[in-house]
């Protein structure tokens, strides 16, 4: 099976994932905007809510450099990643994604069985994830959870709404107990 595609091909190369061993929770964006796919980090544009809601829900300083956040929440169990692998795209705007290629979000969540919640960040991202799917079955035991975008364009939704929404990776993700117990 050929990689994702890189530049050469005209298309833009997502970010790969980033996960722990044996996740629980996988959270899954649209595409890596301009900031993102500079920086080489998930959710990188200042404006967007995610990692002050990563602070609020787990306590991980959002001003922590990218590697130690996302270490951090990996030790929780939860993984980040993108419903599209690569694309055209002008400027940071989902609507603008052009010729997406899908990741294979089936055969992901069949190599990392202790996923229980697949935490869709927005509507493109499910749109996207649907088309990923297709005819694939997901496990029974896996949740998928719709939420409000943490994108700077999903201005119309209040801080405190987005994080009532995402608290579900609460539920979902380990804590420092539950992580030792299972070792």
């Amino acid at each position: 099976m050929a990689g994702p595609p890189d530049a050469e091909d005209g298309l833009l190369p997502a970010l790969a994932p980033e996960a722990g061993p044996d996740p629980t929770v996988l959270v899954l964006g649209t595409f890596p905007s301009v900031i993102a796919r500079r920086e080489r980090a998930y959710y990188a544009n200042p404006q967007n809510h995610f990692w002050p809601i990563v602070e609020a829900l787990f306590g991980i300083p959002r001003t922590l450099p990218y590697r130690e956040r996302v270490a951090a929440l990996n030790e929780r169990g939860v993984a980040l990643w993108d419903t599209v692998d690569a694309c055209r795209q002008a400027g940071s705007m989902d609507h603008t994604i052009r010729n997406p290629v899908l990741a294979d979000v089936a055969g992901w969540l069949a190599a990392h069985p202790s996923v229980r919640l697949v935490a869709v960040n927005g509507r493109t991202a499910e749109r996207f994830l649907k088309r990923a799917l297709h005819d694939r079955a997901v496990a029974p035991s896996v949740r998928i959870a719709i939420l409000p975008s943490t994108s700077p364009a999903n201005a119309g939704t209040r801080f405190e709404e987005k994080l009532r929404s995402w608290s579900v990776l609460r539920e979902y993700a380990w804590t420092p107990f539950t992580r030792s117990s299972r070792s």
